[in-house]
């Protein structure tokens, strides 16, 4: 019960103490008080009027009547009696009520009231003899209606007072609780894993409250930014070489293999490998501090062109080797001239021109094999080291045979397949350790060249044009009509560009609100750059899908991001972990560790931690054992 209530319920029970008090004291006041006024005008009026019967010569029946007649019908009276001197009545009148006169009064209380007072008796004299007596009684209905009268003023005072004294109080109470309402909102925040400070109150049991508050809070917050550091620190011992910052072998190599297993990321692209010859003689030459230098300005030039190309990774394979992974369809002499002429400007610029640095370069489609990829660029990399100093040798693998030949072609095939409504979704499960289903993720499946084609045939086109909105709400309408079939949840993947489209937005808000029922079983994930790059735009929106009852999470989790401060007001629901990180963690201890600390981290933010493209027994029971809540990926059926 609010406090308001509480308050109105307080205020009723004490001024119904106080009326029933008052009406007490005040009823029997005025019916004592009645009483005695009618009794001492029953008194007058009998020894008024045995007098002016006295004082009459003649003492006739008919004459006596007509004087008591005429008092009775002056006044208000219950009774007037005339006895003679052995009682017996010589002339009466007795009040007849009729439905003109009766009392306004209701029965009950007129009983409850009951006045009684005595009649006034009198001696009529007939000169030195006793004439008779004379009985006078006032009628009381008149003094019961007036003591009715001041009760129901009495009961109307009491609506009013209490009436009053609700709105006031209410007011008041408002104003004094509202630092209670504050204190709620931050105890809500914390349960929501947002932890705000709020501002000290005047009231002193209000003021220590918050402040308790305001300690929890940015103790768990304290505590949680600790756990985020430590999370960085072991994402980079995990992840990247220790020297340049880049990708190590293990994290570049789990990159490449997801890069063609992951039917969603792009199909085609370049790999890059840059050798430094004759380590071993430089250190000694240079020294160890040049050397280190000279591996800073390489891995600064492989970092700028992956800052340059989205969706690529740079990597140090070993002591000497540096690798490019570019997902692009740009022809691989282009890559090749540009990392070239990159590279060698660096190097020059740095006062390393006589240091040989040979290039390999190999192009990749989806499904090609990590060992064949690295086998074909150490054949051309020892080409390389033949030629001599900067060198370079390509490898070019069978290119896909796009039917497409320019942006006009690929706008109109990408158009012609969502107007025509020519895409279908592919489900893969998401399944607990306990083999029971999350949700089913959906992968886009677009008709172009006479067949399903899947994301990463089209998506870098659709990006390219300004197309991929158009995708996503066309994915979203395929979801909701499967969601209207059937019962199992379902997830959907939506892109930054569309994220940051306010036309996408509004419409995903306008379908989801026209489908409640669907919405509640629909789960929505935005990749992981969207929480570094689009974080207000994933804030606003995740917050709007939260209300319609959507789930809101991050795929490819864990390459870069591990600012869970960022996380705490946005109520995502769960993460995905992206299949670099998990790919044969059960032999990386330091894999291990990190994902362990990635899953402590979100457990106590309360979202669920999901693996990616599990593919083994042995990853599988790794996760487990480490924590994580579901598990999707080739492995899981």
């Amino acid at each position: 019960m609010s406090l308001i209530k509480q308050l109105w319920i307080g205020i009723i029970l004490l001024l119904l103490l106080a009326l029933a008090g008052n009406f007490i004291i005040s009823i029997l006041t005025a019916k004592t008080y009645l009483q005695e006024q009618l009794r001492l005008k029953n008194i007058d009026n009998a020894n008024s009027l045995a007098l002016s019967i006295s004082q009459m010569p003649e003492k006739d029946p008919v004459t006596l009547e007509l004087l008591i007649t005429a008092q009775f019908d002056a006044g208000h009276y219950e009774y007037i009696l005339f006895q003679d001197a052995n009682n017996k009545p010589i002339v009466a009148r007795n009040f007849e009520e009729n439905d003109k006169d009766a009392a306004q009064v209701p029965a009950w209380f007129a009983r409850w009231v009951a006045l009684d007072a005595a009649p006034g008796i009198a001696q009529v004299q007939d000169g030195w003899q006793q004439a008779g007596t004379l009985l006078v009684k006032s009628h009381s209905r008149y003094a019961v209606e007036a003591l009715w009268s001041n009760t129901r003023n009495l009961l109307d005072w009491f609506i009013i007072a209490t009436l009053l004294s609700g709105l006031i109080g209410s007011f008041i109470l408002k104003y004094i609780s509202r630092p209670l309402d504050l204190i709620v909102d931050q105890a809500e925040a914390i349960g929501q894993r947002r932890f705000i400070v709020s501002e000290e109150p005047r009231t002193k049991e209000f003021q220590r409250l918050v402040r308790a508050m305001n300690t929890l809070s940015q103790g768990v917050k304290q505590m949680l930014d600790k756990e985020a550091r430590q999370l960085e620190s072991l994402r980079r011992e995990s992840q990247t070489d220790v020297l340049t910052g880049l990708a190590n072998r293990t994290h570049f190599l789990n990159l490449l293999d997801a890069q063609l297993t992951n039917e969603e990321l792009q199909s085609d692209g370049v790999m890059v490998i840059a050798r430094v010859m004759h380590l071993n003689e430089l250190n000694n030459r240079l020294g160890h501090q040049q050397v280190d230098q000279l591996l800073r300005a390489i891995a600064g030039v492989f970092s700028d062109i992956q800052n340059k190309h989205p969706d690529s990774y740079a990597g140090r394979l070993n002591g000497s080797d540096f690798s490019l992974l570019i997902p692009t369809d740009t022809p691989i002499d282009i890559i090749s001239a540009e990392v070239s002429q990159a590279l060698n400007f660096q190097l020059i610029a740095g006062g390393f021109d006589k240091v040989a640095v040979p290039l390999a370069l190999c192009s990749f489609n989806h499904g090609d094999k990590c060992s064949e990829i690295l086998h074909k660029l150490d054949g051309a990399l020892a080409q390389a080291e033949l030629k001599g100093n900067r060198a370079v040798v390509t490898v070019t693998q069978h290119q896909i045979d796009y039917a497409q030949h320019n942006l006009s072609q690929w706008r109109d095939a990408i158009s012609h397949s969502l107007a025509t409504q020519n895409l279908s979704l592919a489900k893969f499960p998401v399944r607990t350790s306990n083999q029971e289903l999350l949700h089913e993720e959906a992968a886009v499946r677009l008709q172009l060249d006479e067949a399903l084609k899947p994301a990463g045939y089209f998506m870098p086109w659709a990006v390219r044009l300004g197309l991929m909105p158009n995708v996503d709400i066309a994915v979203l309408k395929l979801a909701l009509t499967e969601l209207n079939r059937y019962p199992a949840p379902l997830s959907i993947n939506v892109s930054a560009a569309s994220l940051c489209s306010t036309n996408f937005r509004e419409q995903a808000v306008s379908l989801l609100t026209e489908n409640p029922g669907c919405a509640a079983r629909l789960w929505i994930e935005f990749p992981e750059v969207c929480a570094l790059r689009h974080l207000e735009e994933l804030r606003a929106f995740s917050s709007r899908l939260r209300t319609l009852g959507c789930r809101v999470g991050l795929e490819h989790v864990g390459l870069e991001f591990t600012q869970f401060a960022n996380l705490q007001d946005m109520g995502l629901a769960y993460l995905k972990i992206d299949s670099a990180i998990v790919r044969d963690i059960q032999h990386n201890t330091s894999s291990q560790s990190f994902v362990q600390s990635l899953c402590t981290l979100g457990h106590s933010l309360g979202i669920q931690m999901i693996a990616e493209g599990v593919i083994s027994e042995g990853e599988q029971q790794t996760l487990i054992k480490i924590g994580l809540d579901g598990f999707t990926g080739t492995h899981i059926v």
